[in-house]
């Protein structure tokens, strides 16, 4: 959860005067208590891999049930890992520790050295780095137990730096930013604080989100797709669709993972990334399948809708949040030092916002994704039985047909299987729940599935999806503009503006 774990740690790095321990423990007392914090869900982490190696060193024919309750307990760990953070920041007192450690004179007074906020969250990466020490030896034995192409898997010191890679893009990037401008405003306010400053920093953001793609390539080690009978396939599938791109790409994993994604806004900077496994593991019309899915999102215009959608979900947030904060103000007696407490609340509230928001958003267009693929399958008969080498796929756009349905249905619960997971629908509430939100940006792979073979009996059900996820989208874009210009007016276009 990639989006969600971003805001608590921009949550962590707020200038929040944190509390010292409710239980009373000095410093040194702080430090140690957080670090036992720590070790607790190491020894766990410890536990799990140990039962993983045991399991499948006395019986291999156990890796799909037991790599499944490897994938269960190690999503349930993550939640126990922020919780014990979480613990060590507001009870055993690390966030007041973390903010007396790295302190330095300026003109008169102490304050926090630059990119100081990090040690708050330090025990979560901490955990990170420790949790890929402990599960190299499960995913080892994993590995080796599933796959059918033998291929060594990385070294210990290859896997850690194979994952601090992904953290690092897609995790400290965005943070880092954040810390730059809080060290900025921290260190030179006249600065930090100019309107052209903020401006200035919005179109270097935007610039860093259109560029990164390219940026990504270096940084993840990924490697152009050779000349072959696949290159040659996709080029010509993605032609009879009008897809464009910059390049195909193959992310090395070592059979890790099995995933295909999309990244850049046009198509001079637009890659399509593979990685390695999934191009050996799934059939060519399947592979075919998934690349239709990825144009999808190009092609629907999901990437820069997403971008438009959370600029102004940010303005209309911030706008909403300074007429609140107005309007309490008068009424309540806030405490001398609430003025920094004040960031969190709001911040939760666009965590929360993204998680029901964008989350179905995002789940309506994984759908509209979904007929792609399948459409880039399809050969256009409703009654098709079936393809052969025979077989011709029109030009452009075309209808689906039950074939191309099938197969599209088939690649998603391929790669759910391949990645360790059941491919059968939750039962009980609690389970149905927890798929949900573990998949509340994409849906739960047989839900997808299902809606896709529906189709085939009920053909209409995918005009009226279409249309549907239309409304929704210019709906969104409607209020979220409305509510800009009215509560822009109500706290002042410059208020609006500094506060961002």
């Amino acid at each position: 959860m990639p989006l969600l774990t971003i805001f608590l740690l921009l949550a962590a790095c707020l200038p929040i005067a944190w509390p010292e321990s409710p239980l009373g423990l000095t410093r040194d007392e702080s430090l140690i208590a957080s670090a036992l914090a720590v070790l607790v869900p190491l020894c766990i982490a410890l536990l799990l891999r140990t039962w993983v190696v045991r399991s499948l060193a006395a019986d291999q024919f156990r890796r799909i049930e037991v790599t499944r309750v490897y994938i269960r307990l190690r999503a349930l760990l993550f939640y126990f890992n922020l919780s014990c953070v979480l613990l060590t920041v507001l009870v055993l007192g690390w966030g007041a520790t973390a903010q007396s450690l790295l302190l330095v004179e300026r003109h008169g007074e102490w304050i926090q050295a630059p990119f100081a906020e990090l040690l708050v969250p330090l025990p979560y990466f901490l955990l990170l780095l420790g949790t890929w020490t402990i599960y190299f030896d499960a995913e080892r034995a994993m590995h080796q137990a599933s796959l059918h192409i033998p291929r060594p898997f990385w070294s210990r010191m290859g896997f850690i730096l194979h994952n601090a890679r992904q953290v690092l893009l897609f995790l400290m990037l965005p943070v880092g930013l954040f810390t730059v401008n809080q060290s900025l405003v921290r260190w030179w306010p006249e600065v930090g604080n100019a309107i052209a400053f903020r401006i200035g920093s919005t179109f270097a953001v935007l610039l860093l989100v259109t560029l990164m793609p390219l940026l990504i390539r270096p940084l993840l080690g990924l490697k152009s797709m050779p000349n072959g009978p696949t290159r040659e396939r996709f080029t010509g599938l993605s032609h009879r669709m009008g897809f464009r791109y910059r390049d195909l790409l193959i992310w090395p994993t070592n059979g890790g993972m099995v995933n295909a994604l999309i990244l850049g806004l046009f198509a001079p900077v637009r890659y399509v990334i593979f990685t390695d496994r999934i191009l050996e593991e799934l059939p060519p019309e399947q592979i075919d399948a998934v690349l239709g899915h990825e144009a999808g999102h190009s092609q629907h215009g999901h990437i820069r809708y997403y971008l438009v959608f959370l600029i102004l979900s940010t303005l209309a947030l911030t706008a909403v949040g300074i007429y609140t904060l107005d309007r309490l103000e008068p009424l309540i007696d806030w405490p001398h030092d609430a003025e920094h407490w004040l960031l969190l609340p709001p911040l939760m509230v666009v965590t929360m916002y993204l998680f029901l928001v964008f989350g179905f958003l995002s789940r309506r267009c994984e759908r509209q994704a979904d007929v792609h693929g399948a459409w880039a399958v399809s050969c256009g008969d409703p009654h098709c039985l079936g393809h052969d080498e025979a077989t011709i796929f029109p030009q452009g756009r075309w209808s689906l047909c039950p074939t191309g349905l099938r197969v599209m249905a088939d690649a998603l619960e391929r790669v759910q299987l391949l990645n360790g997971h059941g491919v059968e629908e939750p039962k009980g509430l609690i389970r149905g729940a927890w798929a949900w939100a573990v998949a509340w940006m994409h849906g739960p792979i047989p839900r997808r599935a299902n809606y896709l073979l529906s189709l085939i009996d009920h053909p209409e059900r995918e005009r009226r999806m279409q249309r549907s996820v239309t409304v929704l989208r210019w709906t969104l874009l409607i209020v979220l503009v409305g509510v800009i210009v009215i509560f822009g007016e109500l706290v002042g276009w410059k208020t609006l503006a500094q506060a961002l």
